[in-house]
């Protein structure tokens, strides 16, 4: 009888789906799980178990439908947006943004809350434009950190034109001459709309001696102002010349430009129908695209001026540019995204927008290219480093769109392929980018689940894992935080006769560094280990009793008591006693971590999908500062496997361990074999690698 130890000591392909269990063959199976459940993955291979999520409030409207959206004006000053039906209440530093009253924060917006999934963002500096069918534009302004403003979007230009145009005419004439003057912000250097025409009985020809001399009244903020005088037509007009800030402007004859007109007035989103889905900043201009009259069309604004539309006559690089996707069925503009080019997803397919050649973007430049024709999904994809995440049509299969040299241009890859029952009968309907501490797309199943994939290109990880809560997930959002990105998570939850729509934040990793009294040097403890839902935490003096907790009335939860396990209590009144005194106390709703690897067969000394038959005996699991595991060869047949050693303090928590532990396997046999590993406890588990004893041969 032949034997053999088979070693499984990375993970980071996560879970695969159960069409792969005879693809042994594909390079990702033996890093691949069965099942991986509310673990992460290191890029380095191991998994650990994901960090409770941290109760900060209940959402404005109990029941919800709540949708989080970021808002960052720099690291120190990001916001989460939370918009309810018809309101909006902003979180900040751990709480809500109050208001002079002490009250929080609350704005009134028009969105129902059926309307919340479709609602789309862009955000420059202090301004958040948000857009959606369900009405025109809106732009989010803040004017502090408790004075935040809704108000509509002007698509006109920024300065306003001059008034009391007039003119001083020498000598007399018959001809008549026509103006109109615009100003020049002194600052953005956007230039304002035209005054109404001024027309002008004056000399035949203009000259030094015979001529036009216009004035107004000035502009504020306006450093230049420019003059246009009709010809050729009584609606064209061509450039003069400028005259400065306190200046008034002399037509002594001077040819006009009309190759340099003045701006049009143009709004593209004037009533319904006309109101955009999308939005996006790139090259300096706002894109607005997937109105229900106008699917295929984007627009963009004047370059630097981001609400303005307007255009010249002639066409100028610098204006609003138009362009609408020839494509031979009409699918509607479902996502822009800026990257090398601007991306556009629509339903038919995805397509590249940027200038013509080397030319920059322009009304006079403009180049679409199709990339693909698999079809987008409606949920505004992500930027990944150097790449785009997007959804496919359907909602279902992530494809990562990267810019290739080879053919200058996007190359989709399907990133779901090996975990498709993840996604199989369910669409992704809201997800964020939490790019530290491990890179990680959160995903919002339609059905309140939360799934996510530890995506590092450079280090070649891609794997997914669930993530299961005692509630619905709604939406999640993230922003940066002070120990890397926090995750924001909306979450429906019913217990106790009651259903309570809960904000909560994914607490930070756990390191097992914090310890407690009694611990000596180089020791780790459980102590500030956070491994539960909707939790909250107390810190002070030893107490048996701690509150708090009236979003979790008559909810059975876990507790952690000095890092030590407490039995499970009731929460009544909002609060919950303990048997024994402590200082450092979480409680929160249980979840459970569980890892499975990828079943194993042996033929000779090398895996295969099945052959000769085997005698599993023992596993070997290598752990890092963890507590608290249960491992079997099957869900039925769990161990708790044992960490307290005889160094360990009488009457504290024991040490976090790191080294093996050996799992009993009952002699399993048959071609192929596996351990389950479990987590029940409000306690911390790294498992670096699994290792398996088996004897093949005639059993």
């Amino acid at each position: 009888m032949a034997r053999a130890t088979i070693v499984r000591n990375s993970f980071n392909a996560g879970e695969l789906s159960p069409l792969m269990a005879a693809r042994v063959d594909q390079a990702r199976y033996p890093n691949g799980c069965a099942s991986l459940c509310n673990m992460l993955l290191h890029p380095h291979g191991g998994a650990w178990r994901r960090p409770g999520l941290r109760f900060m409030g209940l959402a404005a409207d109990p029941a919800g439908p709540v949708r989080l959206i970021p808002f960052v004006f720099s690291e120190a000053q990001a916001y989460v947006l939370e918009f309810g039906p018809r309101s909006l209440r902003i979180w900040h530093g751990g709480g809500l943004v109050l208001g002079g009253d002490g009250e929080p924060f609350r704005l009134e917006t028009p969105w129902a809350g059926e309307q919340l999934t479709a609602l789309r963002w862009c955000q420059s500096a202090d301004m958040l434009y948000l857009v959606s069918h369900a009405g025109p534009p809106r732009r989010l302004e803040r004017h502090g950190h408790a004075d935040w403003r809704l108000v509509d979007v002007s698509f006109l230009p920024g300065v306003s034109p001059p008034e009391g145009l007039h003119c001083t005419v020498k000598p007399a004439g018959s001809r008549t001459w026509t103006y109109v003057v615009t100003a020049v912000h002194r600052e953005s250097g956007e230039e304002s709309l035209p005054t109404p025409p001024l027309q002008v009985t004056g000399p035949d020809a203009l000259s030094q001696t015979a001529s036009v001399t216009l004035a107004w009244t000035p502009v504020q903020d306006a450093g230049e102002y420019r003059v246009y005088r009709a010809g050729g037509g009584a609606s064209v007009y061509g450039f003069l010349g400028s005259a400065g800030a306190g200046e008034t402007y002399t037509d002594t004859g001077r040819t006009p430009d009309f190759d340099a007109g003045p701006p049009e007035a143009r709004n593209p989103f004037s009533g319904e129908g006309d109101w955009p889905s999308c939005a996006v900043f790139w090259q300096q201009r706002l894109c607005f695209a997937g109105t229900r009259n106008g699917p295929q069309t984007i627009w963009a604004s004047r370059s630097g001026a981001y609400g303005n539309f307007s255009v010249s006559r002639p066409l100028r690089d610098d204006d609003a540019v138009t362009v609408t996707i020839a494509a031979d069925t009409v699918s509607a503009v479902r996502w822009l995204m800026p990257a090398r080019r601007l991306l556009v997803g629509t339903g038919g397919g995805e397509w590249t927008l940027s200038g013509q050649g080397e030319q920059p973007f322009s009304p006079l430049s403009c180049s679409l290219e199709r990339q693909s024709s698999r079809g987008s999904g409606d949920v505004q994809p992500l930027s990944v480093g150097d790449a785009v995440l997007a959804l496919q049509r359907g909602g279902r299969v992530v494809r990562e769109f990267r810019y290739s040299l080879d053919v200058d241009g996007y190359a989709g890859t399907d990133l779901t392929i090996l975990a498709e029952h993840l996604t199989r009968g369910r669409r992704i309907i809201d997800w964020a980018w939490q790019q530290s501490p491990s890179g990680t797309v959160w995903c919002v199943t339609e059905d309140g689940g939360l799934i996510a994939m530890t995506r590092i290109p450079e280090h070649e990880v891609a794997g997914w894992h669930r993530h299961v809560t005692d509630g619905a997930v709604l939406s999640v959002c993230t922003i940066p935080g002070t120990a890397g990105d926090e995750l924001w998570v909306a979450v429906r939850r019913e217990g106790g006769g009651m259903v309570r729509c809960c904000i909560e934040r994914l607490d930070p990793p756990f390191d097992g560094d914090n310890l407690g009294a009694g611990y000596g040097e180089g020791d780790t403890a459980a102590v500030e280990a956070f491994f539960v839902d909707s939790g909250l935490s107390y810190r002070g003096d030893p107490v048996v009793e701690v509150g708090g907790l009236e979003h979790l009335e008559g909810r059975t939860v876990h507790l952690l008591a000095d890092g030590a396990v407490h039995p499970p209590q009731v929460v009544a009144e909002g609060r919950v006693r303990l048997d024994r005194p402590a200082s450092v106390i979480h409680a929160g709703l249980p979840f459970m971590s569980e890892l499975v690897p990828m079943p194993f067969g042996v033929a000779g000394n090398e895996i295969a999908g099945g052959g000769r038959p085997m005698r599993a005996t023992r596993a070997r699991v290598r752990l890092h500062r963890s507590l608290g595991l249960h491992a079997g060869p099957d869900a039925t047949r769990l161990r708790e496997l044992s960490f307290r050693t005889a160094r360990d303090v009488t009457g504290t928590a024991p040490s976090l361990f790191s080294g093996e532990r050996e799992v009993t396997l009952d002699a399993m046999t048959g071609d192929s074999a596996t351990v389950v590993l479990r987590q029940h406890d409000p306690l911390p588990c790294t498992v670096l690698a699994v290792g398996f004893d088996v004897e093949a041969g005639e059993i």
